[in-house]
């Protein structure tokens, strides 16, 4: 989901950044209408990867482990 957020200085600019540290800013546009700042809560695909690679390397792990008990190891 998209939350796009207007703000009118470089104060207001970090207080939002501050409260919204729980996502992932995108994108910042400075256009006519206003300032604005837009984040999403949907990792990027570069994050998602890195985390099922680690997930899946505990996952080789616990199934080495369980391998090297059964052979007495």
């Amino acid at each position: 989901m998209l939350f796009k957020i207007q703000f009118t200085d470089l104060l207001s600019r970090e207080e939002i950044i501050n409260l919204n540290n729980d996502k992932i800013l995108i994108m910042e546009e400075n256009i006519t209408e206003g300032n604005f700042l837009t984040f999403t809560d949907i990792k990027p695909l570069e994050n998602q990867l890195v985390e099922l690679s680690d997930t899946q390397m505990v996952i080789m792990s616990g199934i080495a482990d369980v391998y090297m008990a059964q052979l007495g190891i």
